[in-house]
């Protein structure tokens, strides 16, 4: 531990206090004191607070299991799922103009990127100013041979304090595995293995997300025995000693409302990003918030997102700190019944009202005239929107006048949010959402 160092400066005494540190015993960091739990009033403990709460989930996690509270079937398998795409994010051919080289190709709309579509053979196609679509060639590395393309990522630039694009240089299988494939933990599976070895082959069924060791193993496999099967690959990826390093068994426990694990070791329990995930695994598999909130118990959370982890890359990359909103299906998905990163986005309280099932209220009347009165309350304020014929007509009035105030929305909060929610909100359609 420093002490303190005394000195003069123009006549007077100044104290220059230097940082009191300790090295944990555990990880061998050297850390400030502020980081280990202070024991018997004065003195601190051998090890950080990181390392504490690490000793102690091992600590309940072998007694559960020696107990028998955890099970087999708490354990998270990993398997061979691909996600389901919506028809409204596939480009149409006859749109594009340009040939497919398969019967089952399909161009996909990528979110954070500018006019771009990924196809699930590992093919790009952007539209450039003028509305013409293009078929991007791309680059391979040197290296590995592996394809990347150069986009215009969707960005929040801090200075400016608004949305914006930025360059970015993405390997083809990346865009594919985030489209196509549901990858159960996108922090640490930062390798992939091409089936064959074969790192020009794109096709979605042909790419596996692994960890560096799982690919390692699987490469050894491939040059040993000319082959590998993906019954194998599965069988890898499911086993202890093929995980990261600093893997843990009770990351990977489902152990909130039996859905949901952590995936993670160093989480803080007061983050938005915690308080997020954790409210909407209730909302979605908690039988007590089912009987106050019936409208949720259709309601679940993708695969994906039941890992923790991967839930807070994606909420990260798109919540701006300081700001307040809510974590929003209804528009993006189309009042979906499905958390996901193809469903979801993070948008204002009032934004949120506007499109979820429940959040404007559509009011229809016959007055005194025997005409049809059409309103819209939302918020507790009443908008008058206009009188009509018949019933029919004052339906399609509201129809018409919210799809118009939502734009009228849009327009107002363009670059203050990222570009997928201000384009879903431009084609926003009652008639769909209903």
């Amino acid at each position: 531990m420093s002490g303190i160092c005394v000195y003069k400066k123009g006549g007077k005494m100044l104290n220059a206090i230097n940082e009191e540190t300790k090295v944990c015993k555990s990880c061998g960091k050297k850390l400030p004191l502020e980081e280990f739990v202070k024991i018997y009033g004065k003195n601190y403990s051998n090890i950080c607070k990181k390392c504490h709460v690490k000793k102690r989930q091992e600590t309940v996690f072998n007694n559960k299991l020696k107990n028998g509270e955890i099970i087999e079937k708490d354990f998270v398998v990993i398997e061979r799922i691909y996600k389901k795409i919506s028809n409204e994010r596939v480009l149409r051919r006859s749109v594009s103009t340009i040939p497919h080289i398969a019967r089952d190709e399909r161009f996909v709309k990528l979110f954070d990127y500018k006019d771009s579509w990924v196809s699930n053979y590992g093919r790009l196609i952007v539209k450039d100013d003028a509305g013409t679509y293009q078929l991007v060639k791309g680059n391979r590395i040197r290296t590995t041979g592996e394809l990347t393309y150069t986009l215009y990522k969707n960005t929040f630039f801090k200075i400016k304090k608004q949305w914006g694009y930025k360059k970015e240089t993405v390997l083809a299988r990346d865009l594919v595995i985030q489209t196509f494939i549901v990858n159960y933990d996108i922090k640490n599976n930062t390798a992939c293995w091409h089936n064959d070895n074969n790192v020009k082959d794109n096709y979605y069924k042909n790419l596996h997300p692994v960890t560096e060791l799982q690919y390692q193993e699987i490469k050894n496999r491939w040059e040993k025995n000319g082959s590998v099967s993906e019954d194998e690959i599965i069988q890898i990826v499911n086993q202890k000693e093929y995980k990261q390093q600093d893997w843990k068994p009770w990351q990977y426990v489902r152990t909130y409302n039996e859905k949901g694990y952590l995936g993670m070791d160093d989480i803080n329990y007061h983050s938005d990003a915690w308080i997020r995930w954790t409210n909407m695994m209730q909302r979605c598999y908690s039988e007590k918030i089912h009987k106050y909130k019936p409208y949720y118990k259709n309601c679940s959370v993708c695969e994906e997102w039941h890992n923790f982890s991967n839930f807070k890359i994606w909420y990260d990359t798109h919540f701006i700190p300081g700001t307040q909103v809510d974590l929003d299906k209804d528009l993006i998905g189309k009042c979906s019944n499905v958390y996901s990163p193809e469903t979801c986005s993070l948008i204002t309280h009032f934004m949120n009202t506007l499109f979820e099932k429940r959040g404007t209220s559509r009011r229809i009347s016959k007055n005194k005239k025997g005409k049809f009165s059409a309103s819209m309350l939302i918020l507790n304020k009443n908008i008058l929107i206009g009188e009509y014929e018949t019933e029919e007509d004052a339906k399609k009035g509201f129809a018409e006048y919210k799809k118009n105030y939502i734009k009228s929305i849009a327009e107002k909060s363009k670059d203050k949010v990222p570009n997928y929610v201000y384009e879903a909100m431009i084609d926003w359609d009652f008639e769909v959402a209903a």
